[in-house]
């Protein structure tokens, strides 16, 4: 609990993390204690070992970088020239304190690096393979052409891309306009009052009634007069 509220590691019991820092802690503590060191000497020893691993996991090293990162913070604990090193520890103690480390942190090194290294998910999505064209065909290296046909052939090509442009700007604009006039029709039709409509479509009936009897009778007048006429030859 001491550990625990020291490193402000309250989450253990529900934060795995957190209970593999306390043990981490708590039994470099009890090499300390083991060893009889002072306090300076346990502060020391604890301060190595928490450097040590979170350079290892937060920068992701490998064993070989980690153990030498140890190696220099014990060499600057263990041989006194202030200011860049100070003998905190004997050369005995440096010794056993590089195998006890050997022999616990770095041989489970790899357990330590699952455990504290983010999970990274990656989505990986199939797409398929996008295959560019060319907009005009190439002839075979192989073959070769004059100027004059090659530029004839050029003049070819250009004279056809140039004819689908006008054919399309033809459609565009014939398109265009057979909207318009549509749009016309339905604004006229929809500004002529209904009854105006209804006005025009009777006196248009009664038109083509009135034509329909004219000819009618025309025709009943020219069938009469045939029929006289065969009868006065038959006569």
């Amino acid at each position: 609990r001491d550990i625990a509220a020291l490193f402000k590691l309250f989450d253990a019991d529900e934060n795995t993390r957190s209970a593999i820092l306390i043990d981490l802690y708590f039994n470099t503590l009890a090499y300390a204690t083991k060893s009889g060191f002072n306090t300076e000497k346990s502060s020391t020893w604890l301060a190595i070992v928490k450097a040590v691993h979170e350079k290892a996991t937060g920068e992701l090293q490998t064993i070989g970088n980690s153990f030498e990162f140890f190696k220099l913070l014990m060499l600057q604990s263990s041989v006194h020239r202030p200011p860049y090193s100070l003998g905190i520890f004997t050369y005995a103690e440096m010794k056993d304190l590089t195998e006890y480390m050997l022999s616990t942190y770095f041989r489970h090194y790899k357990l330590y690096q699952y455990a504290f290294t983010k999970l990274v998910r990656m989505d990986v999505k199939l797409a398929s393979p996008v295959l560019e064209t060319a907009p005009t065909p190439f002839e075979l290296l192989g073959v070769a052409f004059p100027d004059s046909e090659w530029a004839e052939k050029q003049a070819e090509i250009k004279a056809k891309i140039e004819e689908e442009r006008r054919k399309a700007e033809e459609e565009a604009a014939a398109k265009e306009e057979a909207e318009r006039e549509a749009r016309i029709k339905a604004e006229y039709d929809a500004a002529i009052p209904e009854e105006v409509s209804t006005r025009v479509s009777e006196a248009l009936a009664q038109s083509m009634k009135e034509m329909k009897e004219q000819l009618e009778a025309r025709f009943k007048e020219q069938e009469e007069a045939l029929l006289a006429k065969i009868a006065e030859l038959e006569a």
